[in-house]
């Protein structure tokens, strides 16, 4: 059987503008214009008339106006629809809208049933939630990957990030067990983290202090620099290039139509369906893609920066203050949060590990642990775990130190140890 569609109207003439007065001058006004109709009947059923048009019937039902407290209305009907034909009615549900107001001259007509819209807007959803999902997993993977635990404040606005704390309480089950931040982004903020917002400066007061700051030609070079760097240049490469921004915010006003019941025609279909085709492929093309890119030597000096200028503006308080940036996929490590918020620099560190490798014929030792090393080592003297990762990062990259596996000892493991060492 069928699925049958409804589409009900309630139209009024409060004014006395339209001379349709009754149900049957209202059958024949609807009877009146060839663009509704294929081949219309005037059919009986007991004693009530109505339209059949093939697969499509029109019923119409005079409203009791008598009781009406602040108007009087001249004229009111209810007009239903059915047909089980989805093309048919879409097309006649707009004809029909427009010939009751231009030429039957119904002043007031409030849609009260659209299967149409509905039908239309449960097949987009899915392709929504979809694309949505993809993204979600998508930023997810690449900031965790190459920015690290901290990618968080490192890269969505503050007013996003409050907005995603008011909203903690809407998920209570897996909330307690996985982080579900990303699950609390709003649709368009959610696409404004690929097209928006610079890494290291998703604060705009960021930013503008940078501005405001510059006094020379090469300072202003350099910020250009920051702000086209790898990073920016692999979004604009496998995003922008590919119109990301405006297919995204194309798809938001269909998502906002979907949330709010709006009224849908056929073609918003179509444009759902083609956006979410090319949106996904955009996503999933960047996303094989991760593994090649490779934050610049001066990418990282400048996020270790920003996270030393952010530190040292805070007071100590809890363990969600800690500052973790490491570089996920380089060293992969067990974090340790810490609230001293001390940043080491390359040469501190370096002049560590060189006190360090001296110290290794004393100790009867061959190779200093990488783990031990940022977790005893410089973490006794005050020096935060996440930014020590970051400048280690920066070292290996620049060609000063090596990171390398050494055999572990350990008979219950089978995994070697990550192991540090100046490079001679």
């Amino acid at each position: 059987m069928k699925k049958e569609f409804t589409f009900e109207l309630l139209i009024i003439d409060p004014s006395g503008s339209s001379e349709i007065q009754s149900p049957k001058s209202l059958l024949y006004g609807l009877l009146s214009t060839e663009k509704l109709w294929e081949n219309p009947e005037e059919v009986e059923d007991n004693g009530k008339k109505f339209i059949k048009d093939k697969n499509l019937t029109l019923k119409i039902k005079p409203v009791d106006t008598s009781s009406v407290l602040y108007n009087l209305y001249e004229a009111a009907f209810i007009l239903k629809i059915v047909s089980s034909d989805f093309e048919k009615l879409e097309k006649f549900r707009y004809l029909l809208v427009v010939h009751l107001k231009s030429r039957l001259r119904f002043e007031h007509i409030r849609i009260l049933t659209d299967d149409i819209s509905t039908e239309i807007s449960n097949k987009i959803y899915p392709l929504i939630n979809e694309l949505e999902n993809i993204l979600r997993r998508y930023l997810a993977k690449f900031f965790t990957q190459k920015v690290g635990l901290d990618w968080w404040k490192q890269a969505v606005p503050d007013k996003v990030i409050e907005k995603t704390k008011m909203r903690q309480d809407n998920e209570n089950v897996f909330s307690k067990i996985v982080e579900t931040d990303m699950t609390l982004i709003d649709f368009n903020d959610l696409g404004e983290i690929i097209y928006k917002h610079k890494l290291g400066f998703n604060k705009p007061e960021n930013l503008t202090d940078k501005i405001l700051s510059i006094s020379s030609t090469e300072e202003l070079q350099k910020l250009q620099q920051d702000l086209d760097g790898n990073y920016n240049r692999f979004f604009k490469q496998h995003f922008q290039t590919f119109s990301f921004d405006s297919k995204w915010k194309q798809l938001f006003q269909l998502r906002n139509k979907v949330a709010h019941n709006n009224l849908f025609i056929k073609p918003d279909l179509d444009t759902a369906i083609k956006l979410h085709a090319e949106i996904k492929d955009i996503i999933l093309k960047a996303e094989d893609k991760i593994d090649d890119f490779r934050f610049s030597v001066e990418e990282q000096e400048a996020m270790i920066k920003t996270s030393s200028e952010n530190i040292t503006s805070l007071q100590p308080r809890t363990e969600e203050l800690a500052t973790n940036i490491k570089i996920v996929g380089k060293i992969d490590l067990t974090e340790k949060l810490d609230n001293d918020y001390e940043i080491i620099s390359e040469e501190t560190l370096l002049k560590e590990l060189i006190r360090a490798e001296e110290s290794l014929k004393y100790k009867n030792l061959t190779f200093i642990g990488l783990k031990s090393f940022v977790t005893n080592v410089l973490a006794s003297k005050g020096y935060s775990f996440g930014p020590t990762y970051a400048q280690i990062n920066v070292l290996k990259d620049k060609g000063k130190i090596e990171i390398y596996d050494v055999e572990n000892d350990n008979e219950n493991s089978t995994w070697p140890v990550k192991a540090i060492r100046l490079v001679k």
